[in-house]
């Protein structure tokens, strides 16, 4: 099971650029996730086009019509996704072998007791002392691979009048 992972798509750029930088970057994958904060639908609109889509709610916007968290196991990993990983969710975290989240705006790929903890970083607006803009690729093979990437900047494009 291969996974094209981003989250925290928020900010002022062009939503079209990004989405063909993720078409090109998850061809191949077999799902599209999203840990949460895609600023405007038309991210997600797009992300739908691509292919298959796991979203879970962020707070930037907060839509009900998304879970917090979703559960689930991908081959012998039990995997949790939530966009805010949060002190509260310690307990939670601890239940999985892999936990993605969203929120920090940064990238990570941390191994805590027996959890791998994945952020795949924001794909559009690097903040909260981050400097790079990034997603990630994951394979669910013999072993869990996970591949940052970096993405570009996509500045917005002025209006033609």
């Amino acid at each position: 099971m291969r996974i094209g992972l981003l989250a925290d798509t928020q900010g002022s750029f062009d939503v079209e650029a990004l989405l063909a930088y993720v078409a090109k970057e998850f061809a191949g994958v077999d799902e599209i996730w999203h840990a949460g904060d895609w600023g405007s639908a038309d991210v997600l609109d797009g992300l739908r086009r691509l292919g298959r889509l796991v979203v879970v709610n962020g707070n930037a916007p907060s839509d009900s019509r998304y879970p917090t968290t979703i559960e689930g196991t991908i081959g012998r990993w039990r995997l949790g996704m939530v966009h805010d990983l949060g002190k509260q969710r310690a307990r939670w975290a601890a239940g999985f072998d892999v936990v993605i989240h969203g929120h920090t705006h940064r990238f990570r790929d941390e191994v805590v007791g027996r959890t791998r903890f994945i952020n795949p970083g924001t794909a559009t607006r690097p903040q909260f002392g981050g400097t790079e803009r990034s997603m990630a690729r994951l394979a669910f093979e013999g072993e869990l691979r996970v591949e940052k990437i970096l993405v570009p900047k996509f500045p917005k494009r002025a209006a033609v009048s």
